[in-house]
């Protein structure tokens, strides 16, 4: 029923979009027809922004309340005349909220939205082209994540926080299987793993319930450009899938983990994995379960597959473009982006930045011989930023999508099913979703 109700909303919301479409946007200014200033913005030169602005955030108040309310209020010193009203959002409701707003033409002037969300409703003509409005600080941001927010070849909403992941390790393990350091890449995981089960009985590399991220992981694409076919049946991923079956085979990775009924978490925490890929802020959850597993363990860079990236989950925030204020929603999203302001949330929460002078801000700086294990892993997590992409297809089922494609390769590892079948198969089902 809930997906009726999305589908029902979405069709609507284009509608909305289209019915509007031939108008021309209205700013909020007169003698301002577009962005020009810099993230550091010339007061005299844009004091002429004014009119009221809905900013949607989602479930950040009221943790983050004196938070945003400083970067309003940091904001009005230069734009006095520009009136900004925070609309906080339950993540779970998210989705309806903007598209009832749609409807009813009263969509927030400026919006936090999550990848997937932003890229099928910015499909539909929604958001301001960010690649015309605020091109003049593309390059203040992490290429791959400001590519988060693209749709067929533009890009309609700057990125804002993220979280990329980090490796924590257990030191005795590598070093029982003669190993003194981690792996930087899953195929050198996987060869020491081998050395670590036979000589520990623990596991090194793991494959989890997210399957699908292995094929961005290795450069091979979920779907086509467009959205509208799958494209991972190919020989990059037959062979991918023959070596996790023999890896299987050998007893390299554990099924109840694959199938999501057993958290990594609790392997680490009775030292039967040697690594944990993850993010940082979820490091103490060992340190709960076992603090002198915890206290032993050290923090590396996240290891990568082929294609050398890492899976960014990032938020972003979009204009609309049929806001009454186009120009003053643009240039609060511009501000609440900058350097300065998410180097401040960063202090706040357990989030990185999308900005690059912000993530190279010695507050992610350490000594990581000497650094707390979580602080540690939270520079790693920083640096991979450059390297960091976001791997959600634009449509509007991707959890089906994930789940055809997890189903597909349970059957190749528990039911002996040929890697080309199944992925003909979890094909022929994706292409049939995308209809």
């Amino acid at each position: 029923m809930k997906k009726t109700i999305l589908l029902l909303l979405m069709a609507l919301f284009a509608m909305f979009v289209v019915a509007c479409g031939s108008d021309d946007v209205e700013t909020g200014t007169e003698d301002n027809d577009s962005v020009d200033t810099e993230q550091d913005t010339d007061q005299d030169e844009t004091t002429e922004l004014s009119g009221d602005i809905e900013f949607m955030t989602i479930d950040l108040m009221p943790t983050f309340e004196e938070y945003l309310n400083g970067v309003i209020a940091d904001f009005n010193e230069v734009h006095p005349n520009v009136n900004v009203t925070i609309r906080d959002v339950p993540l779970g409701q998210v989705e309806q909220v903007v598209l009832t707003s749609a409807a009813g033409d009263q969509l927030p002037d400026v919006m936090n939205l999550n990848t997937d969300f932003l890229k099928r409703a910015g499909a539909l003509g929604a958001f301001v082209n960010m690649d015309e409005k605020a091109s003049h600080v593309k390059d203040h941001y992490f290429e791959g994540l400001w590519n988060a927010g693209e749709v067929n070849g533009s890009v309609y909403a700057l990125p804002w926080y993220t979280t990329t992941s980090s490796m924590l390790y257990n030191p005795e393990l590598l070093e029982a299987a003669g190993f003194d350091g981690p792996p930087s890449t899953y195929e050198e995981g996987w060869e020491m793993s081998k050395a670590i089960y036979e000589e520990t009985g623990a596991y090194g590399n793991l494959i989890d319930s997210n399957i699908h991220l292995h094929f961005p992981r290795n450069g091979i694409d979920l779907l086509n450009a467009e959205g509208t076919a799958a494209t991972f049946n190919v020989p990059e991923a037959v062979e991918l899938w023959e070596e996790y079956k023999e890896l299987y085979d050998e007893g390299l990775f554990p099924a109840d983990v694959m199938l999501n009924q057993q958290p990594i978490s609790e392997l680490y925490a009775q030292e039967k994995v040697a690594w944990w890929i993850t993010g940082a802020q979820l490091f103490g959850q060992i340190n709960d379960l076992a603090p002198e597993v915890y206290n032993k363990s050290l923090a590396a860079e996240p290891i990568v597959g082929t294609a050398g990236v890492t899976v960014a989950d990032t938020m972003n925030i979009a204009v609309s473009s049929k806001s009454d204020n186009v120009d003053a929603a643009v240039e609060f999203a511009i501000f609440l982006t900058n350097d300065q302001n998410q180097l401040a949330f960063a202090h706040e929460a357990t989030i990185l930045p999308s900005t690059i002078e912000a993530a190279n801000d010695e507050f992610f700086s350490v000594d990581v011989e000497e650094a707390e294990v979580s602080q540690a892993g939270r520079y790693y997590a920083a640096q991979s930023l450059e390297n960091a992409v976001n791997m959600s297809p634009a449509v509007e089922n991707t959890t089906e999508i994930y789940e055809v494609i997890r189903q597909a390769f349970q059957r190749v590892i528990l039911e002996d099913v040929e890697p080309s079948d199944a992925l003909a198969d979890a094909e022929e089902q994706v292409n049939a979703l995308l209809q």
